[in-house]
């Protein structure tokens, strides 16, 4: 029977990743839908109907569950930034680690009580705005739930860094009294496009991106813009995108003022790491939960036991950094040219010279060398492992791997693949909240040959 279009009355059975609610139709087929929490009944509308699952948008809760609360924030439904606001932390890590758990059941590991996160509110230290035309303003803001062309205008962000508000003011403020417009992602007209916040958060300095549409010399009139900026900012970036995609991409990337990058500190295993963050460098937005990933790494790996490490998709080098002390060699390997460069400047700056890192596609990268290692730590994309990285995996003579991931689907997906002829133990998996208030979580799985 076709409920497609039609409004129909549902309970939700549990939340699901990812953040979806799962309920069940009058035949028993699975129906998804967002906003319910366990309990709750609610009229949806069909949107989507398949042979074993349907999808629906929630149109009105009929029964509300005693853990909802009231969100803090106006925009709580609409923004795509969060999606658990109306439930208390507590009931977040409840859900996300009954989610892990039914992902993970397969491999037999009991589920580590989740690590959480020290702050709830107010912890990215990262932030991407968008530009957008508001009634002839230029606002800028988030996307909406789903949608790439529609925008909910900042302030307020309650998990963005509370100092990021003076910059998205100063920037707006600017711009409209400028007569500046907002870059319209369908007409690929408009001259402001994004600003990009960066926080060292345990270090207090602070970077501003602002993305322009392409100029072919430097902006000059931008100067008061970035004399403004330069009074709270350690760096203060120009970036010219003349593409069409809505991603934040750089054809041109100048230091308008202050230094290239900034620095944070991270405490693990006791002892202090700097690293230096340029604008685009990929860096873990929580840094105080950051901390905590680092140090379950290092517990896991043991690295006592181990000689040399091998650091995959390692980024500005920051595990393989924070380890090289415990071992006699890391070798780290990125495909980004920069995040090497970075990770080269970030080894000196903490004083360690075992360490050796590589430009280079990790797939490519894993086929031509037969390095002798004992351990590996890996931290792949969402999309997760490749099947060449897990038959390099599987075939290598590594005692302990540590893979680190933020999308447990393919999580599990890999897990089985890695583990299936019975070479590779899965020995220990823990949890780490990085993302409160959103369906988000970052897993950290310890396997051995």
């Amino acid at each position: 029977m076709s409920l497609r279009n039609k409004i129909i009355n549902v309970r939700a059975e549990k939340i699901v990743f990812p953040g979806r609610s799962l309920c069940r139709c009058s035949d028993g087929i699975a129906l998804f839908t967002e906003g319910l929490l366990p309990g709750e009944t609610a009229d949806v509308f069909v949107i989507k109907g398949k042979k074993t699952f349907r999808k629906a948008l929630l149109k009105n809760i009929t029964s509300k569950s005693a853990e909802r609360i009231d969100p803090l924030c106006p925009s709580f439904g609409f923004c795509g930034g969060c999606s658990f606001q109306n439930a208390s932390y507590e009931n977040q890590i409840k859900y996300k680690q009954k989610y892990i758990s039914e992902l993970l059941s397969f491999t037999g590991v009991k589920i580590s009580k989740m690590l959480i996160s020290p702050q709830i509110w107010y912890y990215r230290n990262k932030m991407e705005f968008s530009f957008f035309d508001n009634k002839d303003i230029a606002d800028l803001g988030l996307h909406c739930k789903g949608m790439f062309n529609r925008y909910v205008s900042v302030p307020p962000c309650f998990i963005s860094d509370k100092d990021f508000l003076q910059a998205v003011e100063t920037v707006k403020r600017f711009a409209n009294k400028n007569n500046f417009t907002a870059y319209n992602n369908k007409t690929h007209e408009g001259f402001f496009r994004h600003l990009v916040l960066r926080k060292a958060g345990n270090n207090n300095q602070f970077l501003v991106n602002v993305i322009t549409n392409a100029v072919e010399c430097k902006p000059v009139f931008l100067e008061p813009l970035i004399k403004e900026l330069a009074e709270f900012s350690c760096s203060v970036y120009w970036t010219s995108n003349g593409r069409k995609s809505d991603a934040v991409l750089a054809d041109r990337l100048t230091l308008m003022c202050g230094k290239p990058f900034i620095t944070e500190r991270l405490n693990i295993g006791g002892k202090d790491y700097f690293f230096d963050i340029s604008p685009f460098s990929f860096f873990q937005t929580n840094s105080k939960a950051t901390e905590i990933l680092y140090n379950e790494i290092l517990r896991l790996l043991n690295p006592s036991k181990c000689s040399v490490l091998l650091d995959l998709y390692c980024g500005i080098g920051t595990i393989g950094i924070s380890i090289a002390h415990n071992v006699k060699k890391v070798i780290g390997i990125e495909r980004i040219g920069q995040a090497i460069d970075n990770a080269k400047e970030n080894a000196l700056a903490n004083n360690v010279f075992n360490a050796e890192f590589y430009a280079s596609d990790v797939e490519d990268w894993v086929k031509e060398n037969k390095n002798r290692f004992d351990a590996v730590v890996i931290d792949p994309p969402r999309s997760g492992l490749t099947k060449g990285i897990i038959k390099f995996l599987i075939e290598s003579k590594a005692k302990r791997i540590i893979y680190v991931s933020c999308n447990p689907s393919t999580l599990a997906r890999d897990l089985q693949l890695i583990t299936e002829n019975g070479k590779c133990k899965i020995k220990e998996i823990t949890p780490v909240d990085m993302f409160p208030q959103t369906y988000h979580v970052e897993t950290v799985v310890l396997l051995e040959l």
